[in-house]
C-alpha cells in the first residue's frame, strides 16, 4: 500500500506538539477541554490506535489548528 502525502500522515501526541510548536502537555490539555460544555472546536478524534497509544492523521489536526487559530505563526 502507497503511503501517504504530507500532511496525510499520521502523528502521535508527540509530533502534534511538535508541529504546532507546542507541548506535549498543551496537546493533552486540548484533548480534555473538548468536552461538550465547551464552546470551541472539538480536538479531533483519533484515526487509530498503536500498541494503545492515539494517532491522528496531520492533515485533521492541521484543519482544526486553522480552525481554532492554533496554526504555528510560519503557517498563517
Amino acid at each position: 500500500m502507497p503511503r501517504p502525502e504530507p500532511p496525510w500522515v499520521p502523528v502521535g501526541i508527540d509530533g502534534i506538539a511538535a508541529e504546532l510548536g507546542v507541548t506535549e502537555n498543551t496537546v493533552m490539555a486540548w484533548r480534555r477541554r473538548s468536552a461538550d460544555w465547551v464552546r470551541v472546536e472539538k480536538f479531533p478524534e483519533p484515526a487509530g490506535r498503536i500498541s494503545n497509544r492515539a494517532w491522528w492523521w496531520l492533515a485533521d489536526i492541521l484543519d482544526w489548528a486553522e480552525k481554532t487559530g492554533r496554526q504555528p505563526p510560519d503557517r498563517t
